[in-house]
Formats: C-alpha cells, sequence, structure tokens
C-alpha cells in the first residue's frame, strides 16, 4: 500500500511537469499564474516524498524535510491567492495586505528551517506500520505550529470565499468556471482537516494538492474557457438577430438557428433547403477565390419578400485546410422599404403618385434620348382652381387634382411620363401618335364634373407642344406649351391651343416692351397725338389725346402694340399719368395763346383706379397747371365701369364737382350701356364707331344710333360719334343731330406741332 502511494505522488509529479511544459509552448492568457501554481504543488509533493523517503537513522533530515513540506504548503495557497484573484477578475489586495502576507509566509518558512536546529515548531519519531510491515514518521507538533495552521487556513477560507462570491454573482453560463475549482478546494481544505484530527500516519491531503494543480490547469485554460466559448456561441447564435447556416467541409449542414428557420422555411426541411443554398452558391460563384463574399437578395417564404445581406464565410486552420463554410443572413426588408419610401419621396408628387419636377426632367430626357418617334408635350391648367378649394374645401381639391393625375396617367401609352408641376398644372410627354385631343378633352371635362356641384363648371386648358428638338430644355419645351395656354388663357371658347414660333415672338415683344417700358418713359419717347374733334358746323372744339411710342430705332410704335402689353402687366396707369400731365401743361400753353376755347380729352383706364387716386391726381394737375378745368374731358369706357361701379360713380362725381366733363367712352360696345345712362350723370355721350360699320342690317344700325343720339338730347349730354371716315357718313350723323365729329375723315391723328400749325 505503501510503494502504491509513493508511486502515485511520482506519477501526480511527471503529470505536473508534463503540463507545465505544454502550458509553456502555448499562448494561453493567465497562463503564468497557473504555472507557478503547478510548479509550486510539485515542489510540496516532491518534498513530502522526500519526508517519507528518509531512512530512521536520519531523524534531523527528516525533520528538514518534513519542514520544507510544511512551508511549501504555505506558499501554495499564497500561489493560490494569486491565482485566485487574476482568475476571478477580483480586484488585488492593496499594497499593506500584501506586505503582511508576504512577511508572514517569509516567518513561516524562515520558522521551519529553523525547526530543524529548535524543533520548537514539531518533532519527528520513527514508528511501525504493522498493517503495512513498514516504517514510517510520526509528526510531534507543538504549540507554535498553530500560528502555521492559522495562516494556511485562514488564506484558504479567503480564496473559498473569493470563488463562492464569484459563483453567486456571475451569470449562469459562467458559474461551472468557477463552481469546480470551489470544489475541489473545498475538498482539499476538508481532507487536510480529516487528516489532522484522525492524526493520519499518512498525509492523504499531499495527493489532492497535485490533482487541485492539474485540475486548474485543465479547466482554467481549457476545459472552461472551450465550454464556456460554446455556450456564448451558442447563447449568442440563438439570440442573434442575424440567420445563421454553419456547414462541415464536407458541405453538410450542422446548425441553423431560429432566425434562419423562419427567413427560408419550417423546420422540417430547413436542412435540406441550407444545404441545397450552399450547393447553388458554389454554382453561381465558381471561380471566385474569395473567401468572405457579401451580396443582397430576396427570398420569398409564405408568399412574403424578405431582402437578405448575405454574407458567405470559409473557414480555413493555420495550415489554410478548409474546416467549414458559415452563411449569415442580415434582414434588411425595413431598411429596403424605407429606402423605397425615401427614394419614392424623392422622385414623386405624394399626393398623386405623378413624377416630381426633378424625376420628371430626367425621366423626360431619357425618353427622347432613345426617340424613334416624334413627341409632344401637352400641359393643362385648370380655370380658378382656388375656387374649387374655397367652395368644396381642399379635401375635395385634392379629389379633383388626384383624378386629373389618375386621368394623365390613363392617357399614357408607349414611353411616357407625366408629373404634377405645382397646384392644377400637369405636365405629359407622350408620343404624339398617340395624343387625341378629341378624347383628350372629354376625358378632362368628365375629371372637371368629379364630385363637384352640377351648377359649377370648370374650365381647363391644354397646351400642346410638339416637340422639334430633343435636345432642348425639358423647362423650355414645357414653357412653350404653356405660352400656348397663355394665348387663350380668359377665352372660353377655346380649351386647346397648340404652340407656334408666333407665340414665342409675341412672348418677347412683350419682354421687350417691358424691359425698355421705364427707360422710354424717363427719356420721354411717349409722344402725345391729337386727333381733331370737329362741331357739326364745321368748328374745331379740341381733339382726343392719343400716345405714341417714338422709339429711337423702330420709329413710330402703334398703341395696339404696347398699350395691351402694359394693361397686362399693370402698367397703363403710368401711361395714363404720363398723358394726363403732357394735356394738362399743353391745356395751360394754349390758354396763354389764346386758345382757352379748345379742349383735350384724356382716357381712363379700368386698372387707374386700382393703382391710383384718380380724384387726387386731377386735382393735384389743376392746382399744377394754369389751365380751364372744364376744357380737360375725362373719357371712361363702359367696359371700365363693370367693377367697383360704386366707387368709381362716387369718384367721377367728385371730379364733376371740381369742374371736369366725364365722357362716355364706346358708347354700344358694352352690355350695360342703358343701365349705365341710368346711374352715371355723364356730360358727353361718345358712340362707338361700330354702329358706323357696313352690316347686312345697315337700317337697324341707323335706328338704333338715331334714337341714341335722340335720347342723349332728351338727357342733355351732347353726343360725339368717332370712326367717321366718309362725307356720307358726316352727312347721316349731321341729320340725325349728332354734335360732334372725330375720324379720319374730317383728320387722322397727328402730333401737336402739326395739330398746331394746322388750326392755329
Amino acid at each position: 500500500m505503501f510503494l502504491v502511494l509513493l508511486f502515485l505522488l511520482l506519477a501526480l509529479i511527471s503529470l505536473m511537469l508534463v503540463c507545465v511544459s505544454f502550458i509553456n509552448r502555448s499562448h494561453i492568457k493567465n497562463r503564468g499564474r497557473v504555472v507557478q501554481l503547478i510548479l509550486m504543488a510539485t515542489f510540496t509533493v516532491s518534498c513530502y516524498m522526500f519526508f517519507v523517503l528518509v531512512p530512521p537513522e536520519y531523524a534531523a533530515l527528516a525533520v528538514f524535510a518534513s519542514g520544507l513540506y510544511f512551508l511549501s504548503t504555505g506558499w501554495l495557497v499564497v500561489f493560490l491567492m494569486l491565482f485566485a484573484a487574476d482568475y476571478t477578475n477580483i480586484r488585488p489586495l492593496s499594497r499593506a495586505p500584501r506586505c503582511v502576507i508576504g512577511s508572514l509566509a517569509c516567518a513561516d518558512s524562515l520558522s521551519f528551517l529553523v525547526n530543524t536546529f529548535t524543533h520548537h515548531m514539531f518533532e519527528v519519531e520513527s514508528k511501525m506500520a504493522e498493517d503495512f510491515l513498514t516504517q514510517y514518521w510520526k509528526v510531534q507538533l507543538k504549540r507554535p505550529y498553530i500560528f502555521h495552521r492559522i495562516f494556511v487556513y485562514s488564506l484558504a477560507i479567503y480564496i473559498l470565499c473569493i470563488f463562492a462570491y464569484r459563483l453567486v454573482k456571475a451569470p449562469a453560463i459562467y458559474k461551472r468556471k468557477y463552481s469546480v475549482i470551489l470544489f475541489q478546494m473545498t475538498a482539499v481544505v476538508a481532507v487536510n482537516i480529516l487528516c489532522s484530527v484522525l492524526k493520519a500516519r499518512f498525509d492523504y491531503s499531499v495527493i489532492l494538492y497535485a490533482t487541485l494543480a492539474i485540475s486548474i490547469s485543465y479547466f482554467a485554460l481549457y476545459a472552461s474557457p472551450r465550454g464556456l466559448l460554446r455556450r456564448i456561441q451558442s447563447t449568442i447564435i440563438g439570440d442573434s438577430v442575424i440567420g445563421l447556416f454553419a456547414y462541415d467541409n464536407a458541405g453538410k449542414c450542422v446548425g441553423v438557428n431560429q432566425v434562419a428557420e423562419k427567413m427560408f422555411a419550417g423546420e422540417a426541411q430547413i436542412v435540406e433547403i441550407a444545404e441545397s443554398y450552399l450547393s447553388e452558391w458554389r454554382e453561381e460563384h465558381q471561380g471566385n477565390p474569395e473567401n468572405v463574399i457579401s451580396e443582397e437578395r430576396t427570398v420569398t417564404n409564405n408568399g412574403q419578400k424578405t431582402h437578405l445581406n448575405v454574407t458567405y464565410q470559409k473557414f480555413l486552420d493555420e495550415k489554410g485546410r478548409n474546416l467549414g463554410y458559415c452563411f449569415q443572413f442580415e434582414d434588411r426588408t425595413e431598411m429596403v422599404r424605407k429606402y423605397m419610401i425615401e427614394q419614392y419621396r424623392a422622385t414623386h408628387d405624394m399626393l398623386t403618385g405623378l413624377w416630381n419636377r426633378s424625376a420628371f426632367e430626367e425621366e423626360v430626357k431619357r425618353i427622347l434620348a432613345n426617340a424613334a418617334e416624334p413627341y409632344c408635350m401637352v400641359c393643362s391648367n385648370i380655370k380658378d382652381f382656388k375656387m374649387v378649394n374655397e367652395l368644396y374645401g381642399t379635401d375635395a381639391g385634392d379629389r379633383l387634382l388626384a383624378a386629373q393625375a389618375n386621368m394623365m396617367r390613363r392617357q399614357e401609352q408607349g414611353s411616357s411620363a407625366s408629373t404634377r408641376i405645382f397646384a392644377d398644372r400637369f405636365c405629359t410627354l407622350m408620343p404624339r401618335r398617340y395624343f387625341n385631343e378629341e378624347q383628350f378633352l372629354e376625358n378632362m371635362s368628365r375629371t372637371m364634373e368629379l364630385g363637384l356641384s352640377s351648377s359649377f363648371k370648370l374650365h381647363f386648358y391644354l397646351g400642346v407642344y410638339d416637340i422639334t428638338d430633343v435636345n432642348e430644355p425639358v423647362w423650355t419645351m414645357y414653357d412653350k406649351a404653356m405660352m400656348a395656354i397663355d394665348s387663350i388663357r380668359g377665352n372660353y371658347d377655346r380649351s386647346v391651343c397648340y404652340y407656334k414660333e408666333e407665340l414665342l415672338q409675341h412672348i418677347l415683344e412683350e419682354k421687350e416692351v417691358l424691359g425698355v417700358f421705364d427707360r422710354a418713359l424717363e427719356e420721354k419717347q411717349f409722344i402725345m397725338f391729337l386727333q381733331p374733334q370737329i362741331a357739326n358746323d364745321g368748328s374745331l372744339v379740341g381733339a382726343e389725346a392719343l400716345v405714341r411710342w417714338m422709339h429711337p430705332e423702330k420709329g413710330i410704335v402703334p398703341p395696339e402694340v404696347f398699350i395691351p402689353i402694359l394693361e397686362k402687366a399693370g402698367l397703363i396707369h403710368r401711361l395714363d399719368l404720363y398723358m394726363w400731365e403732357n394735356a394738362a401743361k399743353k391745356l395751360a400753353e394754349w390758354k396763354q395763346r389764346g386758345k382757352e376755347e379748345l379742349s383735350i380729352s384724356v382716357n381712363i383706364s379700368t386698372k387707374d383706379f386700382f393703382f391710383l387716386d384718380v380724384y387726387e391726381t386731377f386735382r393735384t394737375l389743376a392746382e399744377k397747371y394754369d389751365f380751364d378745368i372744364k376744357r380737360l374731358k375725362l373719357e371712361i369706357t363702359e367696359s371700365a365701369l363693370m367693377d367697383n361701379v360704386r366707387e368709381i360713380l362716387n369718384t367721377l362725381d367728385n371730379l364733376q364737382s371740381q369742374g371736369y366733363d366725364i365722357e362716355i367712352d364706346d358708347f354700344g360696345s358694352g352690355y350695360s350701356s342703358l343701365g349705365l345712362l341710368k346711374d352715371i350723370n355723364a356730360d358727353i355721350l361718345k358712340i362707338d364707331m361700330i354702329f358706323l360699320q357696313e352690316t347686312k342690317n345697315t337700317e337697324r344700325s341707323t335706328t338704333i344710333l338715331k334714337n341714341i343720339i335722340s335720347m342723349s338730347k332728351e338727357l342733355g349730354m351732347p353726343v360725339i360719334t368717332e370712326g367717321v371716315e366718309t362725307k356720307k357718313q358726316a352727312d347721316f350723323l349731321m341729320q340725325a343731330g349728332c354734335d360732334m365729329f372725330q375720324g379720319y375723315y374730317f383728320a387722322k391723328p397727328m402730333s401737336v406741332e402739326k395739330f398746331e400749325k394746322a388750326y392755329f
């Protein structure tokens, strides 16, 4: 039995040395503390073997060997404490406790060495074991030995507390890391105490010292880390939001997590699916030497598409040998969905679903770059669309716009594109052969009636531009289609207009007029012309002031060219004010020359009342220039009285109270002439030339004209007829009782200089 124990200790020593050799060749973290612990355990076991093998006649040597064994157990516990602090990541003891423990260990060691001579710690006695039939050494412990025991057991209890604390606090997967060592240490302490209490002839705890050291080297450096790694990997893989397929080097599926199962299929067939997936991947990437490949892919499971980022990885060992494969599947469906929404918002109008401006431009360029046939651009605009929002609400307006967008979308054929420019303006690019004007108008008419009252009718316009140059800027094409719309805006008889180059020329003329208007007004390029007004006795009673533009390069520009442009741009009031002041200044000059009986008629347009205080303007002119107010006649057309009637009539009454004569110009050309005569207290009635034009109903025209003249006589209003061009017309008007005449028969409009030369 004794020999068996010796051989066991020898085997343990050899095994511990092998462990040290193996550990030193590896690069395992924290191996230094483990090596120290194993070497100390080897020394402790070796000292004990040396002690038990000392012959009976060498008592002093036995005392020395036993002392080495006792002091080595103290240092073994110290090294075990250092290992425990590193292994459990417990904060190391501060400097003072470490110094105390080191001092106590040194003192303990010195005491055992001195004991060889003093025998104050213990003594040994050779005894015969009858059952073993061999000699052994019996150790007689003395009282000072208790200090060694207190030192060793105190450190052992501290170490046990460290492992117990970590065992309680650690997560479940980490508990085995500490529980194995805690159990073995507890066993060592228990056996050691038991051997001491029973006064055993052989200290069996020395065997546990060796097995504890070997066990620590195995569990701390190999088994626990690898097992822990497997559990951590299993936990990470199981809880991962990324799907995983794992394969061995033969391509057999060895693992699939739940995320991957949900992505592809049910559990029953997932292994087959995983293996077929690897097979297909190899075929697709045949010849690709990369060990890591990433791609975007889409899979369909139960009718639902899932967008995946797939990462393939091939694992190799340090010698380049294949260990296996792995697929990682990251679900990017939500990311793709959000990206597609953002892309849609970036390229589409959110209300109608049509292209937005920037995307439409790019689409048109793309289509026209590959165009093999003529194309046209069709633009639409709803007249008074704001009224829909005001009368029916914005929801009704949005429904109407959505309906129009659907209509535009239905019109698309071939390579086409539609957009909502803004508000109610839409535009479609389409092959010219697919544009059917009648069908377009019919569909637009139906759309305009959707959800609206039958009593409320919307009018729309279509502008069509036949594209002649596919390289022309897109928005130039759009502008040309809108030019066509602008040319018929306000015209309820037409809904469709095709762009022609004359429209562009007209726009350019408008821009040119507006561009030089300020300078022309400042340089007095606008000249006052006078057309004489003749009484029925042949005498000159005055003239109508007419404007002519003396352009420095183009010569005389007729008023029909620039006046409509200025009216449209809201600038006509500035020209009228200029003419009023010229007329007032000329009347003041005539008064000084003794021609104060002559009058000048000036026109007041509708927009003058919006931009000017007409009454205050003429009052200021009368104060600025010394002229007879009665000689400045103010002509106002009946169309000017259609808006803000009450306000305008109030202004005219105030002007009459100052002494100005009010003339109703172009009487008979409007729709409310007789009603106006009832409300306005005009001084002179100026009959429109339409009654003098040759028609099929000449007799009816002359009858109406006679009655107008007769009616004005009864109202006390002198009558002047414009547009008299022949002697026949003049004779008829004289017989009818007309008071004054104006027209080419008597004189054309002329410059002030010619007028004065002819009549002064």
